[in-house]
């Protein structure tokens, strides 16, 4: 199960200490559980500082009370990717402490570290003999940067064509090397309010999946786009968000989101399954009604771009996969 943006600082913090660790997640928390694994992108620090990023000023910084791992753990979140701009909104120490929190309760991560080694590591989970492997890095946000001996986030400029191809290339030939079934790249690119991926992502994801990888899961533009099925593998172009408290856009209506469920095997990709969700006062819900069905529209019409037919029910939204 792949969930896009989770953003659980702000106004969604005061609802935590208000309502409890569920409320942000609870509504759709029974769907997630029941996957095998479930990931999603972390979009805020855990932690208790209140000292913000010591760098440039910020429009936004975005912490999460230590009661938010609580609600991702409540939630199923077994894999989280730290590799985005808002992962030291709060310091170095912010950070540490996100660590901490995940380590405590039970969650890998990948994407943010120590050093630039720790984030640039990958994160495993294994569930039924099948072996899930992820690595995440950030193209925006440079002095995130994790470096030698500096805590950060595993930064990569994507504008630097080879330099990015070799560097997913040698982590996607690690992941395989240590018997990694389906490699997934977690990629937090591209601009806010992006409807479609640019030709150049296009390229960049079909080239993650020609060196090996399972999937790549995109996220950063807090809308979802569409679904491609390339070489039987998936490539989540951007998730989308989960849950957060940003103002919603009547024209591009980023309350209105998407889980992702993929069934697959050791080795192939099945069905993907795709769960309308709506985000309302800093909750999210199983969506239903008008909120489902323009979401089935706008899914539907995304995938068709790239040739992926999405099959409807009254309730139900899938893409067959299988040969």
């Amino acid at each position: 199960m792949f969930g896009g943006d989770v953003m659980l600082g702000r106004i969604v913090a005061q609802y935590i200490g208000t309502h409890g660790a569920d409320y942000p997640l609870g509504g759709i928390a029974a769907l997630m559980r029941a996957a095998d694994v479930t990931v999603v992108n972390l979009e805020c620090a855990i932690t208790s500082s209140t000292q913000p990023w010591r760098g440039a000023p910020k429009a936004f910084y975005f912490g999460a009370p230590p009661e938010a791992a609580q609600s991702l753990e409540n939630a199923g979140v077994d894999l989280v990717s730290l590799a985005n701009n808002h992962t030291l909104d709060f310091n170095t120490e912010g950070l540490h402490d996100t660590l901490r929190h995940l380590d405590a309760h039970g969650i890998a991560h990948a994407g943010a570290g120590a050093d630039k080694h720790a984030a640039q590591a990958p994160a495993c989970v294994e569930r039924g003999g099948v072996k899930f492997g992820m690595v995440a890095y950030c193209d925006h946000q440079e002095d995130f940067a994790a470096g030698d001996n500096q805590p950060g986030i595993a930064y990569l400029d994507l504008t630097d064509e080879q330099r990015t191809l070799a560097e997913i290339g040698k982590a996607c030939s690690a992941l395989r090397d240590n018997g990694v079934h389906w490699p997934i790249l977690s990629l937090h690119w591209g601009s806010n309010w992006a409807e479609r991926p640019s030709r150049y992502f296009v390229k960049l994801a079909r080239a993650a999946i020609d060196m090996g990888y399972g999937v790549v899961f995109g996220h950063s533009a807090h809308l979802f786009q569409g679904i491609e099925i390339y070489r039987g593998r998936p490539i989540l172009y951007a998730a989308g968000d989960l849950v957060d408290d940003y103002y919603v856009d009547p024209g591009f209506r980023n309350d209105h989101q998407l889980l992702f469920e993929l069934e697959l095997t050791r080795a192939s990709l099945l069905r993907i399954n795709l769960y309308p969700v709506f985000i309302g006062q800093c909750r999210t819900e199983h969506a239903a009604g008008e909120q489902f069905d323009y979401i089935a529209r706008r899914i539907m019409r995304l995938c068709a771009e790239f040739g992926t037919e999405v099959q409807r029910t009254e309730h139900k939204l899938w893409i067959h996969c299988a040969a």
